[in-house]
């Protein structure tokens, strides 16, 4: 890049152009390098690799300390209870009804009679 310097002088219309220094871009591990990649390449997967492993180790540290912190887990299911059949419920809504109903027809033929 150039950086646009504008310095007072004599002449006019001079104008400094110098150049920045950019730091170099980083190197990943899927650029092609000319000189003994490989070795270079293993070498960042094999980092790559102790790195997950020492976060793995972290997590199980963690889990063992703090079990409550597992909130990204679903908790297991409780164990569903057996579903009652509705027949019964229904038998008795239809019973308490009947028994109800007729006792208001006794109320009411007692008041009448």
């Amino acid at each position: 890049m150039f950086e646009h310097n504008s310095l007072p002088s004599d002449q006019a219309g001079d104008v400094l152009l110098e150049r920045r220094r950019a730091a170099p871009p980083r190197r990943r591990a899927t650029d092609k390098l000319p000189e003994d990649s490989s070795a270079l390449t293993r070498f960042e997967q094999e980092q790559l690799a102790r790195e997950f492993a020492d976060i793995e180790r972290a997590s199980a540290a963690l889990q063992r300390a703090q079990p409550a912190l597992q909130s990204w887990n679903k908790p297991e299911p409780a164990p569903a209870a057996q579903a009652r059949p509705l027949w019964p419920l229904i038998g008795v809504i239809w019973l308490s009804t009947a028994l109800v109903t007729g006792g208001m027809l006794a109320a009411l033929a007692a008041w009448a009679g």
